[in-house]
């Protein structure tokens, strides 16, 4: 499985293995000032890896079954524009390559990575609150950078995914991460060993 936080500045992604070997692992792309088009191709190329990809046929073992990627907004005024570019080329490159993905929303993810609901008030659900229940939660399971919210992102979209298959990298017994657990259109996945689906 690989969990993806799109961004044209610096994307997170996080993989259950690497080189056909189970081994749970994150990183970050930072393409910081380059060209949009640049920053797309960095961006793919990691992404390409990640999935097995490479001279053109994938690696054995390497292919991932799900890629599990935060969903996006649209901002007033399309200052997005270009992460909703990034997103639809790294989509279309995973449609291409067979590998199903679901989208799984910002406030869903900040529910599940914490174990809160409190999307607003003074309580609300920071980036700040997500980075220090991911470190908590799967820091001994996965090496993050403490500073790194994408990096943090993309282990909380893997998690998600893989407790949605049964697989959770950790115990999930609160009834908001359950509840977030629930609401993205979880796939039935098409494996070596037959048909998986969510549990």
């Amino acid at each position: 499985m690989v969990a993806l936080d799109l961004s044209t500045s610096k994307a997170g992604i996080a993989h259950t293995h690497w080189q056909g070997k189970r081994q749970p692992m994150c990183r970050s792309v930072n393409t910081g000032l380059m060209d949009l088009h640049d920053k797309i191709a960095r961006v793919l190329a990691d992404v390409a890896a990640v999935c097995g990809w490479s001279h053109g046929q994938f690696q054995p073992n390497s292919r991932p079954h799900l890629a599990v990627v935060e969903g996006s907004f649209s901002r007033p005024g399309a200052s997005d524009g270009p992460l909703h570019m990034l997103r639809g080329v790294v989509l279309h490159r995973l449609w291409t390559w067979r590998i199903p993905y679901v989208d799984v929303q910002p406030g869903t993810l900040k529910v599940w990575a914490t174990g809160s609901g409190a999307l607003k008030g003074e309580n609300k659900v920071t980036k700040d609150k997500v980075i220090a229940a991911v470190l908590s939660t799967y820091g001994g399971l996965i090496r993050i950078d403490p500073r790194d919210s994408d990096q943090c992102d993309a282990v909380a979209l893997l998690s998600m995914g893989m407790a949605a298959y049964g697989q959770p990298l950790v115990r999930v017994t609160n009834s908001y991460q359950t509840r977030a657990l629930d609401v993205p259109k979880w796939p039935t996945l098409a494996t070596e060993s037959g048909p998986v689906v969510p549990a």
